[in-house]
């Protein structure tokens, strides 16, 4: 009922109008009939005065005008009343409801992705949900549908401290920070960290305030990787056992690439398997903040079994500017990827100065979804004008199937966070896909709980459990103490976690080189890793160090010769990111050649914990 009077609260001041004009009728014609004539603005005066309730009681025969207006008017008025007073009342209930919840969620800022989130978290967690949005705008369009929802939307600014002790924070489990200014985000985990160090005797003891914020800045993001834990309050004197917040940044544009990158491998499309196999070249097409982290995730994934670097073409319209962000952020990138870059124009012209039958595999990821409509479409001309094999494919389709779905290379379109036209013309979508070219929205595919709140669960499954094997075998050959799998993985830094992450993903990539899935289906063939033959492990062992000497370049790591100081070793390594293998495969030694096979090893066990089976693909 308040949702609709809020909906319709233009009709308030009409009813008022209507009455006012009703009851100045009615007493004149009241008037009239009891020979007892009144002016227009005497009886208007009357009509004003129906309102609190004192010019109603009159005699019979009462105009029908009069009766209407005699009870609709102080109707209104305590209709006035009860919504002047609903609101006050209302957030008091509400704040005296939220001082009662432990372990809620807090979401500052009713962004599109905090939205999307949300309801995600819902679809999945029903009516045991606890939510409480702070959402500065009291006018924002979807505070309404929260509220249908069961969430609690709380006005006000979320770096107020006053607002997030409304919110109860100090009871919390997670805090997001999401609105769509990062300095606000990290303003928000200032003033949080702030509460949890003046009300220490607030806090429940071991309890864990996760902090989540959405982070675009390279820098930044660093920092919160690398110093992401801390125990509160920072007086060790007053903590309440293990009271700690743990801070996790994330970027939006990165988690799409990284669900490009890993969902549309190379290897799903050509052969990468033999060293006569050439070599993966892929193509993006953009120069913002997507396009970097597509270019980025490549160089740390695409290892494959042929041991030839990837090859990049980036084409843009601001070559530029792409280049000189990704020299400077990461000077040695071309270590481990071949990257070109061509200017938009400079690349639609006959003939293409990139030979077109190599590419592998498009990437689109521009600024504007009719931008991107247009180019994905005028890609697909040009590789078909330009390439003998991409004009090949695309006629055997045709002959098929009446269109080119079977066209390569393949195209996949990243869609802009602010996309509208394409959900207006939903045939868009359909059209393209008959070229092949497929439309995905970044929000719609990474802004949701298991993405962002649980990091990637059956990831970080596989990550836990190669960090887990190392740690074991580090406590077993320096005699120190071994925790439990969670606590192993709880002392590490955020940095660390990815580096687990990363062989966890380029797994599937190993598994495709031998033909077979990691699945939770019943039916099938297991595959016997003992039946693996020596050259199949040797390749995996090489890919293995491949993608690690990629993911420490890209971390800014360099090589120095090794030390014999263990203790000086490892501070060089956390400290200071020098080491001493980033070198050829094989110059490393034979104890380290072998343990990069050692992810893969794991796999069986991993699957069978995670109850699920890996397969050989049906030839």
């Amino acid at each position: 009922m308040i949702d609709f009077l809020r909906k319709y609260n233009w009709l308030f001041p009409q009813l008022v109008l209507f009455t006012l004009v009703l009851g100045t009728i009615g007493f004149y014609q009241h008037g009239v009939l009891h020979d007892e004539p009144l002016t227009w603005l005497s009886s208007l005066y009357l009509s004003l005065q129906l309102f609190v309730m004192n010019s109603g009681g009159v005699g019979e025969p009462i105009p029908l005008t009069l009766e209407i207006s005699r009870f609709l008017a102080p109707a209104l008025t305590a209709g006035g009343i009860f919504l002047a007073l609903w609101q006050p009342l209302n957030q008091n209930f509400l704040l005296f409801k939220i001082r009662f919840w432990k372990d809620h969620i807090i979401v500052c800022g009713l962004s599109r992705k905090a939205e999307l989130l949300i309801l995600d978290h819902l679809k999945h967690e029903g009516k045991n949900s606890r939510i409480v949005v702070i959402e500065p705008n009291a006018e924002h369009g979807s505070i309404s549908h929260m509220r249908k929802k069961g969430v609690i939307v709380l006005e006000g600014n979320a770096i107020d401290e006053d607002m997030l002790h409304k919110a109860n924070i100090l009871k919390a489990k997670v805090l997001l920070a999401l609105t769509n200014d990062e300095r606000i985000n990290i303003h928000v985990a200032q003033k949080a960290t702030h509460i949890y160090n003046q009300f220490p005797a607030a806090l429940v003891p071991n309890n864990i305030l996760q902090v989540v914020l959405h982070i675009d800045d390279f820098y930044t993001m660093n920092v919160f990787k690398e110093f992401h834990e801390k125990a509160v309050p920072d007086n060790v004197a007053f903590r309440q056992g293990g009271s700690k917040m743990d801070y996790h940044v994330f970027s939006i544009y990165q988690l799409a690439a990284i669900f490009m990158i890993d969902n549309f491998s190379p290897d799903k499309y050509v052969s990468l398997n033999d060293a006569e196999d050439p070599a993966a070249h892929l193509l993006i097409m953009g120069d913002n903040l997507a396009a970097q982290y597509l270019i980025l995730e490549a160089a740390q994934m695409y290892h494959f079994a042929n041991l030839k670097k990837t090859k990049i073409t980036v084409v843009a319209d601001d070559v530029q500017l792409i280049s000189s962000r990704i020299n400077s952020l990461y000077p040695f990138l071309d270590k481990t990827v071949e990257l070109r870059y061509e200017n938009t124009n400079d690349f639609f012209v006959d003939p293409c100065p990139i030979p077109c039958d190599e590419i592998s595999l498009c990437f689109v990821a521009l600024d504007d979804d009719g931008k991107s409509v247009y180019y994905s479409r005028k890609l697909r001309q040009h590789l078909f004008s330009q390439g003998e094999k991409s004009k090949d494919s695309s006629l055997r389709s045709f002959n098929r199937y009446a269109d080119f779905e079977k066209s390569i290379p393949p195209i996949k379109v990243l869609l802009p966070r602010n996309t509208a036209l394409v959900n207006i013309f939903k045939d868009v979508a359909f059209e393209l896909k008959a070229l092949n070219i497929e439309l995905l929205n970044m929000d719609d595919e990474v802004c949701n709980k298991r993405t962002i709140v649980d990091n990637r669960k059956e990831e970080d499954f596989i990550a836990k459990h190669i960090h887990y094997e190392w740690a074991r075998s580090q406590a077993a050959r320096n005699k120190t103490q071994l925790g439990t799998m969670q606590e192993e993985w709880d002392k590490i830094k955020d940095s660390q976690k990815d580096s687990n992450r990363l062989p966890a993903r380029h797994l599937f990539i190993k598994l495709r080189y031998v033909n077979a899935d990691l699945t939770d289906m019943d039916t099938g063939e297991e595959l016997d890793f003992d039946t693996l033959e020596e050259s199949v492990w040797d390749s995996i062992a090489r890919m293995e160090h491949n993608r690690w000497n990629a993911e420490k370049y890209i971390n800014g790591f360099v090589r120095v010769d090794g030390v014999s100081d263990k203790n000086l070793g490892n501070f060089l390594k956390g400290n200071l990111k020098c080491h001493w293998d980033l070198v050829p495969f094989d110059d490393l030694d034979a104890e380290t050649q072998a343990y990069d096979t050692f992810t893969f090893k794991m796999a069986p066990v991993i699957a069978h914990l995670n109850k699920k089976r890996i397969l050989k693909r049906k030839v």
